[in-house]
């Protein structure tokens, strides 16, 4: 027996007890937690109330509104806030494992086939596009040439968005299409900014107003701008969000064509920097290089095709084999 007080935390396994010095009784700190491989048959208000049990069951108690439940078709997950301590999260994997032996956590909370999964923070950066909030702090990757973050501090919405909108849409338009976020840090942690209802009004109109300049014309279906919730614990009365301006791929053309900006400039994107404006010269070599690799494909198609033609001819010359069928009366 031991005394009191030197009893091992609730739900460690004693391989897993954490001396006196661990920092167990440190204030507690901001966790987020990815939940995977959630049943997608469920509803969402089903799977928040069942995740939020689970997590009691883990001693992990969360607030309802601290659960981001995404639901698709085929699979479903959920981002979840918490207030715990580090040696808390370490042994999450145990406690869930001894939960599910013991039968407290209802099995069919997991998909069918799978198990389910709790790890710390989100780092799958295409599951940004189906996300309706974001947390605070959550981790969404690294900058690629489809995707470029900002932090926009500050005066940002009224001095530097409208260069951005300019710079970063008519290089996405000219190269695959991609998205500008505004309120990510460029280490990937989420922020947000301040943005109430009439900022993003004024976002919507500004951005209308810039695009609708641009030449060739840019049509309202090639773009999409989406003003995601940010949850944070510390500004709980301040609207925090992140700005999401999405520009879609470009259909292909039947000759090569260069967007332009509202103020007659070209720019291009590249592998985390953007190119331009750009001088004659340097729009002429990317028109000789969109030509050259268009007839470079064309030229691989000719000569799949030539292959087939031979073939197929080579089958024709062949002698057919003769069959002679006898007839009795």
């Amino acid at each position: 027996m031991e005394p009191p007080g030197k009893q091992p935390p609730p739900g460690l396994s004693p391989e897993e007890s954490l001396p006196e010095d661990s920092g167990l009784e440190e204030a507690p700190s901001m966790h987020t937690l990815y939940v995977g491989h959630l049943n997608p048959q469920f509803s969402v208000p089903v799977l928040t109330c069942l995740l939020r049990d689970t997590l009691e069951r883990l001693e992990l108690p969360v607030a309802r509104e601290h659960i981001e439940v995404v639901r698709r078709p085929q699979k479903a997950y959920a981002l979840v806030q918490v207030a715990t301590h580090k040696a808390t999260l370490a042994s999450l994997p145990w406690r869930l494992h001894k939960a599910l032996e013991e039968h407290l956590i209802l099995k069919e909370l997991a998909a069918r086939g799978k198990e389910l999964v709790l790890k710390e923070k989100l780092n799958h950066r295409e599951e940004i596009v189906g996300l309706e909030r974001l947390f605070q702090g959550a981790f969404l990757g690294s900058e690629t040439r489809n995707m470029e973050f900002k932090r926009g501090s500050g005066e940002y919405l009224s001095l530097a968005f409208k260069h951005h909108v300019r710079r970063y849409v008519c290089a996405f338009l000219n190269s695959d299409g991609g998205s500008l976020l505004v309120g990510i840090e460029d280490s990937g942690l989420v922020q947000g900014i301040h943005c109430s209802h009439r900022d993003e009004d004024r976002t919507r109109l500004l951005v209308d107003s810039i695009l609708q300049g641009f030449k060739p014309q840019v049509f309202p279906n090639a773009y999409t701008l989406t003003f995601i919730p940010v949850i944070s614990t510390s500004t709980a009365s301040v609207s925090l969000k992140v700005i999401r301006l999405t520009v879609h791929t470009p259909k292909a053309q039947s000759q090569p064509q260069l967007y332009q900006t509202d103020q007659g400039e070209v720019f291009l994107r590249r592998e985390g920097s953007i190119q331009g404006p750009l001088s004659a010269s340097a729009i002429q070599e990317w028109c000789l290089q969109k030509w050259m690799g268009e007839l470079d494909d064309l030229k691989e198609k000719v000569k799949v095709l030539t292959v087939e033609k031979e073939q197929l001819q080579q089958q024709l010359q062949r002698p057919w084999p003769i069959s002679c069928t006898c007839c009795v009366l």
